[in-house]
């Protein structure tokens, strides 16, 4: 495609320099992906000011500049390169990415879920609606990005611009007429999605999280609010819904925020769920046990769904269903499409995800990506109401972020669970010990076990901690004392593979750890 095209509906370029009727093979903001007949996407970042790697790619054959830095126009002004020049670099790289791609989006249905909480959950079931419907949907998330049948390791919760677009374009042509998707704070941030016409937007919840990134609550709230107010609204679909749990307190304030907004412009439609009153898609007579839960579920006419069953687990995936279940609602589809979608999800990678060790004596294994302390707080309960036996919480905390949550997750794992063994989980550049140390600090009402003098086997009274370091071991040890009605949950990592110290990074699964204790035990 040649750069008059690209540039085409982009009020952010304020000028162009050099040869617009060049054609263009691809676009990167990475130089080092760079390729003759390419476009080199440039900006001063808060971080890095990628316009110093301009002359790498040229070197590497970049016909073309984006650049928010008015020196690289003179810089090349008596070269063959082509400059655009823009006034936001991050957005206009993102119109030029949608250009590239022939708008795709426009034509399917995005569903955006965006909050702290239960994001590749939600989607997960509302792609599982679709296709029990006979619909499919391409799927873009934390992880793994699935597109026309072929599934991709996911790099971010949320693509870059140009590989957002480059999916979209892939969906289109896979024949789906769907794309179900995360978008992460990070993305919001960052313009990833910025001119994405979204059909829905779910907001699920906020508490703490990526505070390292966004400074405060408040910040982290304004960002997210970003995929309401400044994509949504601004969307070019006609029938726009914003789907928002109204028992979140965010929720709320979001809800306020939008309904004053369309006093002054009804631009989209407004969708809440939970489980409080003035609910318009609500659930009732709602059962958990240790292979799932059961729940009637209330649409806005008051007409009912009586026993939908899933294998999820926990109070909050009934959260989760609301939202995917709305999300149905407004794609008109209808109830029995909704019930055999919602069970036919058997599991989820690594969010409450119950391991088959194959051993009926074997307590119920959980490992859970919660990583943050409100995660932690909710997966825990969630178990605590579904267990016979004692609770034991194997986690850590991840180096080079947040500190803020270390005591409050070494809190919440010592009051809920009966036993909690403090390990490591990506340490990063950090000392092990010295986040285990503040993650210890938080701990008010349990008491110590020394790990080595038996202290953990069956029989233990009260609310009781210990550390391990080593996670392979900590994970073994939380198996080695639990008993056949005990719930054992593995939190932190999920469906990540890998674990990270210094700059290393190697192979590590809780899941293959725990099936590699019962292995071993046979």
């Amino acid at each position: 495609m040649n750069i008059r095209n690209i540039i085409k509906d982009n009020d952010l370029i304020l000028s162009v320099h050099g040869r617009t009727d060049v054609d263009i093979a691809g676009i990167s903001n990475d130089s080092r992906k760079i390729k003759n007949g390419y476009l080199f996407a440039a900006r001063k970042g808060v971080n890095v000011d990628s316009n110093i790697y301009i002359e790498k790619a040229v070197s590497k054959g970049a016909f073309a500049i984006l650049t928010d830095d008015s020196k690289v126009i003179k810089k090349f002004e008596n070269e063959d390169i082509s400059v655009i020049f823009a006034k936001d670099a991050l957005k206009a790289y993102a119109v030029i990415s949608k250009n590239f791609f022939n708008n795709p989006a426009e034509k399917l249905q995005i569903i955006g879920v965006t909050g702290t909480n239960g994001k590749t959950t939600t989607t997960f079931l509302i792609k599982s609606i679709l296709t029990a419907s006979g619909n499919s949907a391409g799927l873009i998330g934390t992880i793994d990005y699935e597109i026309g049948g072929n599934i991709a390791e996911s790099k971010n919760t949320t693509p870059d611009a140009y590989e957002l677009n480059r999916m979209f374009a892939e969906t289109v042509k896979s024949g789906s007429g769907y794309c179900v998707m995360e978008v992460s704070s990070h993305s919001l941030a960052q313009d990833r999605v910025y001119g994405v016409p979204f059909d829905i937007a779910v907001f699920n919840n906020l508490t703490r999280d990526h505070l390292d990134y966004h400074e405060n609550m408040n910040k982290y709230y304004e960002t997210k609010k970003k995929l309401f107010f400044e994509i949504l609204l601004k969307s070019s679909k006609t029938k726009k819904f914003a789907i928002i749990n109204n028992d979140d307190s965010y929720g709320k304030k979001l809800i306020g925020e939008l309904k004053d907004e369309l006093k002054k412009e009804d631009k989209i439609n407004l969708l809440t769920y939970g489980l409080g009153e003035n609910c318009d898609i609500s659930a009732q007579n709602i059962n958990y046990y240790r292979n799932g839960l059961k729940l009637d579920i209330i649409f806005p006419d008051k007409k009912k769904i009586k026993e939908v069953h899933s294998n999820l687990i926990g109070s909050y995936n009934v959260y989760n269903i609301l939202a995917a279940v709305s999300a149905a609602y407004v794609l008109s589809v209808t109830g029995d499409f909704i019930i055999a979608g919602i069970k036919s999800l058997v599991n989820v990678p690594g969010r409450v995800e119950r391991v088959n060790t194959g051993n009926t004596a074997s307590p119920l294994i959980c490992v859970d990506y919660a990583h943050t302390d409100d995660a932690l707080k909710r997966v825990l309960l969630a178990l605590r109401d579904i267990g016979g036996g004692r609770l034991i919480s194997v986690f850590g905390c991840g180096g080079d972020r947040d500190k803020g949550k270390r005591p409050l997750m070494g809190m919440h794992s010592t009051d809920i669970a009966d036993i909690s063994i403090i390990t490591s989980d990506n340490p990063r550049s950090e000392n092990p010990l010295s986040i285990i140390k503040e993650i210890e600090s938080g701990i008010k009402n349990a008491s110590f076990i020394n790990k080595d003098k038996g202290g953990l086997k069956t029989g233990t009274a009260g609310h009781v901690y210990t550390i391990e370091e080593d996670r392979a071991n900590a994970i073994k040890l939380a198996l080695s004392v639990a008993s056949e009605e005990d719930v054992v949950l593995v939190a932190g990592k999920g469906h990540e593979d890998y674990m990270i110290v210094k700059e290393n990074r190697y192979h590590f699964s809780d899941k293959e750890e725990v099936l590699k204790y019962y292995e071993n035990r046979i």
